[in-house]
């Protein structure tokens, strides 16, 4: 990145975090959340064990091996 791009980067940084523009997404994103399920169905919770198992099994093989 040249000296250019850094400061424009920078600046937009800026005015995002001053808040000084309206931020779009903020409305899409409650909407989100606002519209998903509390409960689970039992194979979500099947499956995201059964991947969470075979990372751990994962990272203790490559660590050991």
């Amino acid at each position: 990145m040249d000296r250019q791009e850094v400061d424009a980067a920078l600046e937009a940084a800026n005015v995002a975090l001053a808040g000084r523009r309206q931020r779009q997404a903020s409305s899409f994103a409650s909407i989100e959340l606002r519209e998903t399920d509390p409960t689970p169905a039992k194979w979500e919770v099947i499956a995201t064990g059964v991947v969470g198992l075979v990372a751990i099994i994962a990272v203790l093989v490559a660590w050991l091996y």
